[in-house]
């Protein structure tokens, strides 16, 4: 099973492909060509937000590995 903030990139990367291809289909509409854009870089944002949890989260697990293994050796906090 997949971490939420993995789930969560994965469906932003999808929205931004959908965007993409809103983009491609607009043709000469330049509102919806300007709306698909403006939601891909809104959809970007939120991919590298993921992204950057994702790393947090990592270095946090990190974190609390080496205070649980100095805590178990007798050291202080």
């Amino acid at each position: 099973m997949s971490k939420p903030t993995e789930e969560a990139e994965y469906n932003f990367r999808n929205a931004q492909r959908s965007f993409t291809r809103g983009i491609l289909n607009a043709g000469n509409d330049l509102n919806a060509t300007d709306t698909f854009a403006g939601l891909q870089y809104i959809a970007e944002g939120l991919v590298n937000l993921a992204t950057g949890l994702r790393a947090t989260y990592l270095l946090l697990e990190e974190v609390n590995r080496k205070l649980d293994r100095q805590a178990a050796r007798g050291g202080h906090l």
